[in-house]
């Protein structure tokens, strides 16, 4: 993200010294805006109480949980026996 930042900022300062037509591409100066979205393969999720070194960090869920999806999230689940369980197992 902060290579594409820095690309349009730098894209601004040598458009503005040229004469030439705009890029296709092109930075409008104060528009630019980042939206970071938090998401972990299936079989992992964040959990800052049991990893609070990184609490950002995508982790292997726990037996007992699991996470279907591009979540954040370890779902519970009594029947996940596995590490890094994508689906709640029923027995």
């Amino acid at each position: 993200i902060y290579l594409i930042e820095k690309f349009f900022k730098q894209q601004v300062e040598i458009t503005r010294k040229r004469s030439e037509p705009l890029p296709e591409i092109y930075y409008i100066e104060g528009t630019l805006q980042m939206v970071w979205v938090d998401r972990c393969y299936p079989g992992y999720g964040m959990n800052p109480l049991r990893h609070p070194h990184c609490p950002d960090c995508c982790v292997v869920c726990s037996p007992g949980s699991y996470n279907p999806s591009n979540g954040i999230h370890c779902l519970p689940c009594n029947n996940s026996f596995i590490y890094g369980a994508t689906k709640c197992q029923q027995l």
